[in-house]
């Protein structure tokens, strides 16, 4: 069953002609999935990356939200392509360590796309690696930068000491980080990944990345300064991030009694952060700068990663379904007067802002796409040789 019953409706235009969006059921939700999708693979060209002013790591969060809209919509029209690019860039030594990757999240986002690949069952490519196996490839790596000799821990945003931000510890690299280790030990029921998690939040809780008292995440802090002193700028993608690995977690331990009320935790925070009347929100969409390129698709992630926790761990729907039911009715007319289905990016002004883009085309189809993944099976896990995948109960 769909997660929304409501019904929105607006016109977009698709080429010469108009068609209505809706969401008031599973087949027209479908529809607009696709209309959407579509717009977004347009921004490829039969390249392999995203073009400028788009970094690599975002062609990574596209891709993964075309994984995820495969799995929701079961339209596979896209999956070959998907593929394709994601083995393109894994390079020889599959762990996605090309020369343009710098950043620790850079290469972590590629391992969360494999393993989203990984656990739906995603088209393999006959002759490619196994999407496991390219995930464990950067895990492997990553935690061998995890950095004791500063801040008693944590990892560093850039992988070069010669970086801008190598000295920076954040919390989007770390929460990264935290998510594939909870996902890999879910998956693989290897206790090693799942210790690392604990890890993870542990050392972030400990230095206030995440406030233990109101679950705020901060975004980072420098290890010239022992982590003492904190940025205390919040995105909704970091909270995301924590917020599924912790749903991971949950559901991989059976430990209610510690992860349970780190869920609400968040979820408490990223409402009274993230949401004006319940419609989710960046920061930066208030300010006069306005939202960067990057900023412009944290919504996407948010929103993908909201509806899978209340799919995965359903005593947090009740704190999750007022903002995806208050947000895809809000994002819906962010499209109304864009383009070739072209749709903006703030959710809260009932209208098209003019600002087209990768990041509000995926945020779009993240948020409309989520209404679908409470019909569709959980992400799967290995059980024997084989791996199982299960809806929700």
């Amino acid at each position: 069953m769909p997660f929304f019953t409501f019904v929105v409706i607006l016109t977009a235009a698709l080429g010469a002609s108009a068609r209505q969006l809706d969401v008031d059921s599973s087949d027209n939700t479908i529809s607009s999935a696709q209309a959407l999708a579509a717009n977004l693979m347009t921004y490829y060209n039969s390249a392999s990356i995203l073009p400028h002013p788009y970094w690599w790591w975002e062609t990574a969060g596209s891709l993964a939200t075309m994984a995820q809209y495969s799995h929701n919509t079961q339209d596979y029209q896209y999956d070959d392509q998907v593929a394709s690019i994601i083995v393109s860039q894994a390079g020889n030594a599959g762990d996605f360590m090309g020369p343009s990757t710098l950043g620790n999240d850079d290469q972590l986002w590629w391992a969360i796309l494999c393993m989203t690949a990984a656990e739906y069952g995603f088209r393999q490519l006959d002759s490619g690696p196994q999407y496991l196996q390219l995930a464990q490839n950067v895990y492997k790596e990553v935690s061998a930068r995890w950095d004791n000799s500063t801040c008693n821990g944590g990892l560093r945003w850039q992988i070069a000491s010669s970086a801008p931000g190598y000295n920076y510890k954040n919390a989007i690299s770390n929460g990264l980080f935290f998510q594939l280790a909870a996902r890999l030990g879910r998956y693989t029921g290897d206790s090693s990944y799942l210790d690392q998690a604990k890890r993870s939040w542990d050392w972030l809780a400990s230095i206030g990345m995440i406030d233990a008292a109101n679950y705020n995440v901060y975004d980072g802090s420098d290890d010239t300064l022992q982590c003492k002193s904190l940025d205390h700028d919040q995105w909704s993608y970091n909270s995301a991030a924590f917020l599924y690995g912790a749903a991971m977690m949950a559901d991989a331990t059976g430990d209610t009694s510690t992860w349970q009320p780190r869920l609400t935790g968040l979820l408490t925070s990223i409402t009274k952060t993230f949401t004006i009347n319940s419609i989710l929100q960046e920061p930066c969409e208030t300010k006069p700068e306005g939202c960067n390129t990057d900023q412009l698709s944290f919504k996407a992630y948010t929103a993908r990663w909201l509806a899978a926790t209340a799919a995965l761990v359903p005593s947090t729907a009740a704190q999750i379904q007022p903002i995806l039911t208050a947000s895809v009715k809000g994002a819906l007319p962010s499209c109304n007067d864009g383009t070739e289905g072209t749709c903006g990016a703030r959710w809260t002004t009932n209208a098209f802002d003019g600002s087209g883009g990768v990041g509000q085309q995926m945020s779009a189809l993240e948020i409309v796409q989520a209404g679908l993944l409470g019909g569709r099976p959980l992400p799967g896990k290995i059980v024997g040789r084989t791996v199982a995948m299960r809806f929700r109960a």
